[in-house]
C-alpha cells in the first residue's frame, strides 16, 4: 500500500514537472517573438519605404495608420481619379487592408492593366505622425484592338468582318465598339459605347445601333438553282444599364449584375418564291415590321479572359419582352439561357510562367430559347411571321457559331406553304407549292471542344457539336392574302399564301464532331482556324422539294473568331 502511495506522488511531482516545462517554453517563444518583432519595428523609423502587400494589426495595441498620399504610377492613358475612386480609401482614412485588397480586386476585374499583385504596392511609414503614405505600380494594357471574323467553306456561304474596339476610350474606362460585315449572304455595320457612372453603386450605360442585310435560307436544290427564300433588311438602337449586385457596394466589374435594355428596330422583309409554270422568281415585300422589347437579365461572369478563356465560367438568363406599348407592331415574349464554363485539364504544356501559351482546355456551351406570341394577333403580308411570331425572330441555326459543318440557317422545321392569285369573278391560280424553312419556335444548342496547345501560335481542338430548331407550341393553318404586283398579270392582284404544317421526315437536330487547327497569326494578333468536321445526321438525300441545300457528310471550312 505504501509502495502505491508513493507511486502517486512521483507521477503527481512528474505532471507539475511537464506542466512547467511546457509554459516555460511557450514564455521563451513569446519574449523571443517580441524581441524580433520590436527590432523589426525600430529598423522602419520615419520615412522608411517597404515593399509589400500591405499590413495587418493582430494586436489591440499595435500602432494605427491613417492614409497619407495614395500616387500611381504606368497609368499613361487612364486617370488618376477612376482609379481613386476604384479603392474605398481615402487620404485621412484609418488605412483597413481588406479595403485595400477589395481595391486591388477592382482595379483587376476592370480589365485596363496587367494583373495587380501586393508586391506592387510601396509604403511609406511615417511612426511620428502614424501615416502611411502608399505608391502602386501599375502596367496598363493596349487598350485599342483590331479583330477580324467570318469565313467560308463546303457549306456554302462566305463572309469576312473586321471588328474595332477600345476598352478605355478617354480613360476612364469608357469603351468603344464598332464593327463591319460583307459577304454574299450579309452586309451590316454596328457601333456601341458604353460609360460608367463613378458613384457608390456604379452603374454602366451603354448605346448601340445597327443596320444589316441578311439573305437566309439557302434554297439551292439538287434540280435547281436559286437566290435565298428571305431578304431582310433592319436597323436599329438599343440603351442599357448594367447594375452589379454581388460583392461590396462599392464593387465595380462584379462577376454578377443585373442588366436592362430597351431596343427598337425596324424591319423590311421581302419573301420569294418560284411561280408555275416557268420557275419565275417572284417576291412579296412587307415593309415596315417594328419590333420595340424590353430585356431584363441576370449576368454571372467570371471568366478570366473574353477570348480563349481557360478557366471561370459565364451564365445569362434574359426574358426579352416585345410590345405594342413599347412602339413594336405586335407582342413578343422570348426567355432565353446561355451557359459557359472552361476549366484547364493537367499540367501546362510549357511551365515557364513567362510562356504566352495556355494550357490545355475543356470548355462547354449550353443555349436554350423559347419564342412566342402574345396578345393581338399581328396581320401580316406575306410570309412575313409563323404563329404570330416574325419569321426572322424564329430559329434557324447552323454555321461556324452554332453548328459546325452545317451551313448558316439550314436546321429548322419545314412547311409546306402555297402561293395562289385570286381575281374577281375567277377561280384561284396556284402559283407555287413548296416545302420550305419556316424556323422553330424553340431552340437548344450545345458545345464543347479540348483545346491543346502545339507548337508556337499553332494549337488544336476537337469538338462536338449538337443543335435542335423545333416546335413546342403545335403550328396551325394560317391564310395571308396581299396586293401585289406579279408576273404575268398586268394588274395588281390578290395573292393568297396558306401555310400547312407537315411532318417531312427531316430531324429537327444535327450533331457534328471533329477537329480544327488554329494559328495566331503574326503582328495582325488574328486567329484563323481551319475546320474539318463529320457530320453523322447530315441529309444527304432531301425528300423532293424540300427549299434546302444538300447537307454534306465531311465538311472543311475556314474562319476567324471562336465557336466558344
Amino acid at each position: 500500500m505504501r509502495l502505491g502511495l508513493a507511486r502517486q506522488r512521483m507521477n503527481s511531482a512528474t505532471g507539475r514537472f511537464r506542466t512547467f516545462k511546457s509554459g516555460l517554453i511557450g514564455f521563451t517563444k513569446a519574449a523571443v517573438t517580441l524581441i524580433i518583432g520590436t527590432i523589426s519595428l525600430s529598423a522602419v523609423g520615419h520615412g522608411q519605404s517597404v515593399e509589400a502587400g500591405g499590413f495587418t494589426s493582430s494586436s489591440p495595441q499595435a500602432q494605427q495608420f491613417r492614409l497619407g498620399q495614395l500616387t500611381f504610377s504606368g497609368n499613361v492613358h487612364t486617370k488618376e481619379s477612376l482609379l481613386l475612386w476604384l479603392i474605398p480609401l481615402n487620404s485621412g482614412d484609418i488605412f483597413d487592408q481588406s479595403k485595400w485588397e477589395l481595391g486591388l480586386e477592382q482595379i483587376n476585374r476592370l480589365g485596363l492593366f496587367e494583373p495587380v499583385s501586393p508586391s506592387d504596392a510601396v509604403f511609406s511609414f511615417d511612426y511620428s505622425k502614424s501615416i502611411v503614405d502608399v505608391e502602386l505600380k501599375l502596367t496598363e494594357r493596349d487598350r485599342q484592338r483590331i479583330d477580324l471574323s467570318g469565313g467560308g467553306g463546303t457549306t456554302g456561304g462566305v463572309n469576312v468582318g473586321l471588328d474595332y474596339s477600345n476598352m478605355n476610350l478617354s480613360g476612364i474606362g469608357d469603351r468603344l465598339a464598332a464593327r463591319v460585315r460583307e459577304g454574299n449572304r450579309e452586309r451590316s455595320f454596328g457601333a456601341d459605347y458604353s460609360i460608367m457612372l463613378l458613384r457608390k453603386t456604379p452603374i454602366n450605360f451603354e448605346v448601340s445601333g445597327f443596320y444589316r442585310r441578311l439573305e437566309f435560307v439557302d434554297a439551292r436544290t439538287t434540280e435547281q438553282s436559286r437566290g435565298p427564300l428571305l431578304i431582310e433588311r433592319t436597323a436599329g438602337a438599343s440603351f442599357g444599364l448594367s447594375i452589379p449586385v454581388a460583392g461590396s457596394p462599392y464593387r465595380i466589374g462584379s462577376p454578377t449584375s443585373v442588366k436592362f435594355l430597351y431596343s427598337f428596330a425596324t424591319t423590311n422583309l421581302m419573301d420569294t418564291f418560284l411561280s408555275q409554270p416557268g420557275g419565275t422568281e417572284q417576291a412579296l415585300e412587307q415593309k415596315g415590321i417594328r419590333i420595340a422589347s424590353i430585356t431584363p437579365a441576370l449576368v454571372h461572369d467570371t471568366l478570366d479572359r473574353a477570348f480563349d478563356p481557360s478557366t471561370g465560367q459565364r451564365l445569362v438568363f434574359a426574358v426579352e419582352v416585345g410590345a405594342r406599348f413599347l412602339g413594336g407592331s405586335m407582342n413578343t415574349i422570348q426567355p432565353s439561357l446561355d451557359f459557359r464554363c472552361f476549366f484547364p485539364v493537367g499540367p501546362r504544356v510549357n511551365q515557364d510562367p513567362a510562356s504566352t501559351r495556355g494550357p490545355r482546355v475543356v470548355g462547354f456551351r449550353g443555349r436554350a430559347s423559347h419564342i412566342s406570341s402574345a396578345g393581338k394577333p399581328f396581320r401580316p403580308e406575306a410570309l412575313s411571321s409563323v404563329g404570330g411570331v416574325p419569321i426572322f425572330k424564329r430559329f434557324f441555326l447552323g454555321g461556324q457559331q452554332e453548328v459546325r459543318g452545317y451551313d448558316v440557317n439550314s436546321i429548322a422545321p419545314v412547311a409546306r406553304v402555297e402561293r395562289s392569285v385570286i381575281q374577281s369573278g375567277e377561280q384561284p391560280v396556284l402559283l407555287s407549292s413548296e416545302l420550305r424553312p419556316i424556323g422553330g419556335d424553340t431552340e437548344v444548342v450545345i458545345n464543347a471542344e479540348y483545346r491543346v496547345p502545339l507548337v508556337w501560335r499553332l494549337s488544336a481542338a476537337a469538338f462536338a457539336d449538337f443543335g435542335a430548331s423545333f416546335n413546342i407550341r403545335h403550328l396551325s393553318q394560317e391564310r395571308v392574302e396581299s396586293a401585289g404586283r406579279i408576273q404575268p398579270f398586268d394588274t395588281p392582284v390578290i395573292i393568297a399564301t396558306v401555310l400547312q404544317p407537315i411532318d417531312s421526315g427531316l430531324p429537327d437536330y444535327r450533331v457534328s464532331v471533329g477537329a480544327e487547327l488554329r494559328i495566331q497569326i503574326p503582328v495582325l494578333n488574328i486567329p484563323l482556324r481551319l475546320i474539318v468536321s463529320a457530320n453523322p445526321n447530315a441529309q444527304r438525300r432531301l425528300p423532293p422539294g424540300v427549299l434546302l441545300a444538300p447537307e454534306k457528310r465531311f465538311s472543311f471550312g475556314f474562319g476567324f473568331g471562336r465557336t466558344l
